[in-house]
């Protein structure tokens, strides 16, 4: 891959165009939580609680979109050059994040439903974030392959906290064929641990 012309703040307008992307992506979620329609009978208490599934649902993305967003500026902290390749890995990835508001509407309207129904959402919805959690890991290999990580990082707790996304996310979607309930609960618990510092596990990789 042929490398850019080197200037002072090489990858800005490839943190702006995906701070761009992510604005959206996590803004669409919200669209996906309808309104109930005006009743004459009073039902609209009922109705608002009957939507439990679109605000989990949509919790879990905002933080999970969140969480790779802050990953993502973590990274570009510590990219310090731009190529061909890494814009390309970096497209890879805005991609499967203005995919996400599908599957959470989709998980969300399924939630409720009969179980094949439920179980077709939600590994759908955790497939989505196995793949986004396999791109992070390539793009973050690829930068260090190609030296265009600052030599003053210590990669070592950032490839150890990245290299167990795809293996939790494949754990998610086995989760996704049992219970989509927990396929969701497991999501927001995973965004948890995804906005940790990198700093921990240089600590521990240090011990």
């Amino acid at each position: 891959m042929s490398e850019q012309p080197s200037s002072p703040n090489e990858t800005a307008r490839i943190e702006a165009f995906s701070d761009g992307v992510f604005a959206i992506a996590i803004t669409l979620l919200i669209l996906e939580i309808r309104v109930p329609p005006q009743t004459a009978d009073g039902a609209l208490r009922g109705a608002l609680r009957d939507l439990w599934p679109s605000y989990v649902a949509f919790l879990a993305s905002f933080m999970t979109i969140g969480v790779m967003w802050l990953n993502h500026h973590r990274l570009f902290s510590f990219i310090t050059k731009r190529d061909d390749g890494l814009i390309a890995l970096n497209l890879l990835l805005l991609l499967g994040i203005t995919w996400l508001p599908f599957p959470t509407a989709l998980l969300a309207e399924h939630l409720l439903g009969p179980h094949v129904d439920q179980q077709a959402a939600a590994i759908i919805y955790a497939g989505s974030f196995f793949g986004l959690a396999i791109v992070f890991n390539v793009m973050w290999r690829y930068a260090i392959r190609r030296k265009i990580v600052s030599e003053e990082v210590n990669a070592v707790g950032i490839t150890r906290q990245y290299a167990l996304g795809p293996i939790m996310y494949a754990v998610l979607v086995a989760i996704a064929f049992f219970s989509a309930e927990w396929c969701l609960t497991m999501s927001i618990l995973y965004a948890l641990y995804f906005a940790l510092p990198p700093s921990l596990w240089r600590r521990g990789a240090a011990t």
